[in-house]
């Protein structure tokens, strides 16, 4: 069973929020199935909260226990199982797609690629203080969102950069404290530096053979490294860039629709639009009516 990801539009409830691109949960020992969880092809964020767990991926058998944070991209996974009956365990899962598309990210792919085992699930024992904090911005994910109407999208985008900016401290604080000098596999150097490469330049260069001309390898070499670490294409990731920030730009500028895609590097507003469509499941023009900086303040309006 792998982690889910409903829509952001979703009603928040405590206990889980419903979305495509991030779920919370509460997970407890009767949570379990008789098999064990199954988390994989995402990224998870596990806090062990009371209680123990086994752990089980490729490598064997951990026991997780109180004050132990869990990690996993989508090049790691495990399953939990055999938990002691006062478990419980606060998870956030980030589908690969949205993870891409958050500025913080790129930060916390450097730390995961310094880690040796691309495939080995990161067991972490953050200090109190840092718990105290990753915990209450872990919090925000769960009622706190349903007082919020408008912008929710703004809102959800910046929790989930805090929340990946204290996690990748922990990790940064975790690898810097581990013995012995630290080497970058190439193939993970590689991927760090087509992150930034393509965080700087996604808007002119939609093609994979811009980035693998200035790495100076091959298209089919790149594709490979990107789909190892993220489990997507280079593709799909260079376009969930470019979604994020049309997006963006439709919700909180006024913006032309001809202007965004000559910012994003369309040749035309047209090639946008079905772009955007094939995307989001709606025009770029129907999707500002809908989620517009306008139809926000109209409902305000409304309030008053």
């Amino acid at each position: 069973m792998q982690p889910t990801h409903p829509s952001v539009e979703s009603s928040v409830r405590p206990a889980e929020i419903s979305s495509k691109t991030i779920s919370y949960r509460i997970i407890r020992a009767a949570d379990l199935p008789d098999d064990g969880l199954r988390l994989e092809r995402g990224f998870f964020f596990g806090m062990v909260e009371n209680g123990t767990i086994a752990q089980t991926d490729a490598a064997g058998t951990h026991r997780l226990s109180r004050g132990q944070l869990l990690i996993l991209s989508p090049s790691r996974s495990c399953t939990l199982q055999r938990a002691s009956s006062d478990f419980r365990l606060l998870g956030i899962g980030l589908n690969p797609d949205f993870f891409d598309t958050l500025p913080d990210g790129q930060l916390m792919y450097s730390q995961l690629t310094r880690r040796s085992d691309p495939t080995d699930p990161i067991r972490l024992r953050p200090d109190p203080e840092a718990w105290r904090l990753l915990r209450n911005t872990a919090a925000l994910f769960a009622d706190a969102m349903q007082p919020f109407s408008c912008f929710r999208r703004g809102i959800i985008r910046h929790w989930c950069g805090l929340f990946l900016l204290q996690v990748t401290d922990i990790l940064h604080r975790d690898n810097e404290a581990a013995a012995g000098p630290i080497t970058l596999k190439r193939a993970d150097l590689l991927f760090h530096q087509f992150k930034k490469l393509s965080v700087e330049n996604y808007r002119l260069h939609h093609d994979i053979g811009f980035y693998a001309e200035t790495l100076h390898i091959s298209p089919t070499y790149l594709s490979r490294i990107v789909k190892r670490t993220t489990g997507h294409t280079v593709y799909a990731h260079l376009a969930g860039l470019l979604v994020a920030e049309a997006r963006r730009c439709l919700e909180s500028t006024d913006q032309e629709i001809k202007e965004i895609a000559d910012r994003l590097g369309f040749s035309d507003q047209s090639s946008f639009g079905k772009f955007f469509k094939s995307q989001n499941g709606l025009s770029p023009h129907h999707y500002r009516q809908r989620f517009g900086r306008a139809t926000d303040t109209a409902e305000d309006e409304k309030e008053k």
